[in-house]
């Protein structure tokens, strides 16, 4: 997987964003990057994709750029030239993926059907953009074309929106999602950039869904903990579960048979996504605790890792929500 395409997968959001007077472009970046996602799409649907591109890769050169809705090979070079790190095509045209393919240049095409995918694998492709997204079959459409191919990954586009984006990036041939559900067009036409920055924020917020599943207790011994988890148990009705490293007293209180992280114990959250959840909290100076990595043996996506940050003498752990407790 390439750099590039490998941070657009981190941050799981990617911005489709039309410039129509350029003193916009680098107020709107700011608002989308101080939002959380430092991504965004300049769509060539305007004459202020190319100055827009060069303005915010100069000024703003943490964002990662995209130039999209790209016709012609002329237009993904100049994009490039301004700053831009990938190209995203409306449909599959041949002429620009070619000339990527061979200048080395991530490209994005997209496609709707089984025909184009095939020719994107012609292309030695492995990364697609499925457009227009809900109108050509939704995440169902994505979840069937995808099965007869394992390798290749899509970034759906079009009707994608916070209430249905996890239609999508439940599946595991998602690598981010497209939209502009956090640029309203009365926000931007006021200049409302606070509102862009929030409607960003939450956009991230329901990208990582992140949910208190457990809390985890420390204690010295095992029968130290199952009695604690039956006492719990025994006063509040909840179910008893043993494992083998603790004993729950129903999903929500854990005890330890040991001393483990945190001077008391721990905090259990969820998240879809650990990969994406992590890049967010690098951002904010938390980092991930390396040896505490566990990995899906299938996909090697992160089931589990403890963060090193604690909080009131609790360590935390993000968890992947496949993960059986």
């Amino acid at each position: 997987m390439s750099e590039v395409l490998n941070r657009v997968e981190k941050i799981g959001i990617v911005p489709v964003v039309k410039i129509t007077e350029i003193e916009d472009a680098l107020p709107m970046a700011q608002a989308l990057y101080n939002g959380g996602i430092d991504c965004m799409e300049i769509t060539f649907r305007s004459e202020f994709a190319f100055p827009g591109i060069e303005i915010i890769a100069k000024e703003l050169p943490d964002m990662l750029i995209g130039a999209g809705t790209v016709s012609s090979v002329s237009q993904a070079e100049t994009a490039i030239k301004a700053g831009a790190q990938f190209i995203v095509t409306p449909g599959f045209n041949h002429d620009v993926v070619k000339w990527c393919v061979e200048n080395d240049v991530l490209v994005l095409p997209g496609i709707s059907t089984a025909s184009e995918l095939e020719t994107a694998i012609s292309y030695g492709l492995t990364n697609v953009k499925f457009f227009p997204a809900e109108s050509s079959g939704g995440a169902k459409k994505i979840k069937d074309l995808s099965a007869p191919y394992a390798d290749i990954t899509f970034m759906p586009t079009g009707g994608i929106n916070a209430k249905n984006m996890h239609d999508y990036l439940a599946l595991p041939c998602i690598n981010a999602i497209g939209g502009s559900f956090m640029l309203p067009a009365d926000a931007i036409a006021a200049k409302d950039w606070d509102t862009v920055e929030r409607l960003s924020r939450e956009a991230v917020d329901a990208l990582l869904s992140y949910e208190l599943i457990h809390i985890g207790f420390n204690n010295n011994t095992s029968e130290e903990a199952k009695e604690n988890a039956e006492v719990l148990c025994n006063l509040f009705g909840f179910k008893y579960y043993g494992k083998p490293k603790s004993h729950f007293a129903g999903r929500g209180f854990e005890f330890l048979n040991s001393v483990g992280r945190g001077e008391h114990g721990h905090f259990g959250i969820y998240t879809p996504s650990p990969e994406r959840a992590l890049y967010q909290l690098e951002k904010k100076g938390i980092h991930v605790v390396e040896d505490t990595i566990t990995r899906n043996k299938k996909t090697n996506k992160i089931n589990f890792a403890y963060l090193d940050k604690e909080i009131a003498g609790f360590a935390i752990h993000l968890i992947n929500p496949d993960v059986k407790m």
